[in-house]
Order: structure tokens, then C-alpha cells, then sequence
């Protein structure tokens, strides 16, 4: 919802294809923050690391949905909506994937001691 308001936006003054990469990346900013606050509770890692690798999967989930956007509009529709909408679900297949197991993956869990008092 807030990628196609921003699209919206954009296409007062920009092309199709560069509203639709510019509204991307200003909501993989707000992705960032609710995937690292809520949906993976991984604000107790560093940010720094979560942020380099994080940023490896926008590239990857941009380049799918910018490719597939285009394709659409090259094959099957004018509509950028409709071609964006195409570009939706492979793009967030990939990205769940990639946050969940090397974004914010956990660490490994930690050693247990052997309790010698008991």
C-alpha cells in the first residue's frame, strides 16, 4: 500500500519504470525498521551487520521487482499497477526468504555449561 501510494506520487513527474524503483526504495526503509522491530525481534543484534546484509537483499528483491515490472509492461499489460502488482509475489517470496535466514537470522545458540554443582 505504501509502494503504490508513493508510485502514485512519482508519476506526476517521473516515468513508469522510475516511480516504480523510487517508491521501492523509500518503502524497503520502512521494511527495514518493522521487519527488524517486529516481525523477526531482532533489534537485540547489531544493526550494522543486519543493515550491510539487509541491503544485499534490496538490491536482489529491486532488481526482481524492477525486472519483472518490465517484463510485464513489455508483454503483457500498459497498466503499471497491474505490472507492478506481477512483480509482488516472487519479489516477497524472495525477500522473506533472505531476511529470515541471512538478514536476521538468529546466532547460534549459546553453550551450555554443564552444571558441576549438582
Amino acid at each position: 500500500m505504501f509502494d503504490f501510494a508513493w508510485i502514485w506520487v512519482f508519476l506526476l513527474f517521473l516515468p513508469r519504470l522510475a516511480a516504480v524503483a523510487v517508491a521501492y526504495l523509500l518503502a524497503v526503509s520502512l521494511h527495514f525498521c518493522l521487519n527488524r522491530w517486529w516481525v523477526f525481534a531482532a533489534a537485540d543484534a547489531p544493526a550494522r551487520g543486519q543493515l550491510g546484509r539487509y541491503g544485499l537483499t534490496v538490491v536482489a528483491c529491486w532488481a526482481s521487482t524492477v525486472g519483472i515490472t518490465a517484463f510485464a509492461l513489455a508483454t503483457m499489460t500498459a497498466n503499471v499497477f497491474i505490472a507492478k502488482t506481477l512483480a509482488i509475489p516472487p519479489a516477497t517470496l524472495l525477500g522473506f526468504f533472505l531476511m529470515r535466514g541471512y538478514v536476521f537470522r538468529r546466532g547460534p545458540a549459546p553453550e551450555r555449561t554443564p552444571d558441576l554443582a549438582k
